[in-house]
């Protein structure tokens, strides 16, 4: 029966080229060093590089970070008993390799032991994860979505960590602190099976300048009879929006008052994070639907409703495509990942980006997580490096590669140390909201397969193909049928 499982969701993950959160991962140009390949067509088939990190600013046993002495060897386990060993680890292009880099370098030095890592596309990423579960490719560690551990876990593909860490685990690793809409998505009532390794969410990014010019304001207030103030509400969102795109108000300072990502498998999130606001969500905890009501048409009425202030090739437009008009001024707020801060907030848009909690407080999250192969025969150095990379302070080494710190007190840390205080404390703010909803819609045993039938008839509506409350119920019929056919 679990081959047959197995064999199910190696199926869906090769048939979909689903987009998971946090961007847009269409890279072409691999980010780990000249020994990967610089294509996605040619893969990762030889691992990163080794840096020199014997002295200066990557001394392990020396590190700091936002003037913290960092301590990343823990209970003084590490000295280098693990020479002559090797894993290999399996991780995403861009943000999430050239991090991981830094903390194997460390490690490496610490242990004794190689660590090989692969960087891949994000569609080719989980090809090579699901056949390294099945036995077919190389891997002790991967670095994943967070969402996929149900339906790893669901087929015993994942070690667990619990287990891992009382039997090899150094006796001072916490693991308290991580933010619990994390640590639950990565755990169940029988262990944990992933370490949460980078939060993303879904944040409004603006145009401060334009929001505290006093012509501006007195513009505003001139149209709308209101004060300009960051919008609270959908509703307000939409009013704002109005006001700054062109064609509804020729006066308007931006192009656009409003802009999103609307490519295929990231639609979705337009109206999935305003469920919470309308009253709605997305799954019950028996992934009963519970989306198709009155909170569900009135959360994608509001998202339909956005077009008419977005480009006309709104559904062309993903992570990079939003990144760019934002940073050239041409729109006055997005929304996106909240990993796409450093790259707003840079060049002549530097010290003008402002960040929020997304209108209507009920945000979409998603993250990634580190877990070990259950057929790896590395298991106790694979539990060690995971440790060494996911500690309090193995953490904060990461964070100012422009990875968002999966615990709470880390995100506490790097706020007293004034690092671009109100980015850190909108996310940590936007982590606590009461109602959020995960962007990546991962059933159990069928993979990404969720996403792309919601996003399918999400495209369907906003392009005027169905009526709202036709998409919904072809969703719900389509989530059931696919739900029912692995039962």
């Amino acid at each position: 029966m679990k081959k047959r499982w197995m064999a199910v969701i190696l199926a869906g993950f090769l048939a979909m080229g689903s987009l998971a959160g946090c961007g847009s991962w269409e890279q072409t140009e691999s980010e780990g060093g000249s020994d990967v390949p610089a294509t996605a067509e040619e893969t990762a088939e030889a691992p990163v590089s080794e840096a020199d990190v014997s002295t200066g600013d990557n001394d392990a046993v020396n590190a700091e970070a936002f003037g913290i002495d960092l301590n990343l060897n823990l209970d003084d386990a590490l000295q280098g008993q693990y020479a002559g060993q090797e894993i290999t680890v399996f991780c995403c292009t861009g943000e999430f390799s050239e991090p991981l880099q830094e903390s194997i370098d460390a490690f490496e030095q610490l242990s004794g032991a190689k660590v090989n890592l692969y960087v891949y596309s994000f569609d080719e990423l989980n090809t090579k994860i699901s056949l390294a579960f099945t036995g077919d490719e190389d891997m002790d560690v991967c670095c994943f979505v967070s969402a996929y551990m149900e339906t790893y876990n669901s087929l015993g593909q994942l070690a667990d960590l619990t287990e891992l860490s009382e039997q090899y685990g150094a006796p001072s690793y916490n693991w308290d602190g991580f933010a619990e809409a994390l640590i639950s998505r990565t755990s169940d009532e029988d262990g944990v099976y992933a370490v949460p390794y980078q939060i993303c969410e879904m944040m409004d990014f603006y145009r401060k300048d334009l929001l505290e010019s006093p012509e501006v304001q007195a513009q505003y207030l001139e149209a709308t009879g209101k004060e300009l103030s960051l919008p609270t509400t959908p509703e307000e969102l939409a009013e704002i929006a109005s006001f700054f795109t062109q064609s509804q108000n020729p006066d308007s300072p931006t192009t656009y008052g409003y802009i999103e990502q609307g490519i295929t498998n990231a639609l979705l999130w337009s109206w999935m994070g305003k469920l919470g606001y309308y009253g709605g969500d997305m799954f019950g905890d028996d992934w009963s639907v519970q989306f198709n009501n009155e909170a569900g048409e009135k959360a994608m009425e509001w998202g339909k409703s956005m077009l008419v202030s977005q480009p006309d090739n709104w559904n062309e437009l993903g992570f990079d495509e939003i990144n760019t008009l934002m940073a050239s001024g041409e729109a006055f707020i997005c929304e996106n990942w909240s990993s796409a801060y450093p790259s707003l907030n840079t060049g002549e848009m530097e010290g003008k980006i402002g960040c929020m909690v997304t209108a209507g407080d009920s945000p979409v999250l998603s993250g990634w997580s580190l877990g070990i192969n259950a057929l790896s025969e590395k298991q106790e150095l694979a539990w060690k490096f995971i440790e060494f990379c996911t500690s309090e302070d193995g953490e904060l080494t990461r964070v100012d590669n422009g990875v968002a710190p999966a615990r709470d007190i880390n995100m506490q840390r790097v706020v007293e140390a004034g690092e671009d205080s109100g980015f850190y404390e909108a996310l940590a703010e936007s982590l606590s909201c009461e109602k959020t909803v995960w962007g990546d819609v991962c059933l159990p045993y069928l993979g990404s397969q969720g996403t792309s039938i919601i996003d399918t008839y999400t495209q369907s509506v906003y392009k005027g193909e169905m009526e709202v409350k036709d998409g919904l119920n072809a969703m719900q019929a389509d989530i059931e049928a696919a739900m029912a056919s692995v039962q």
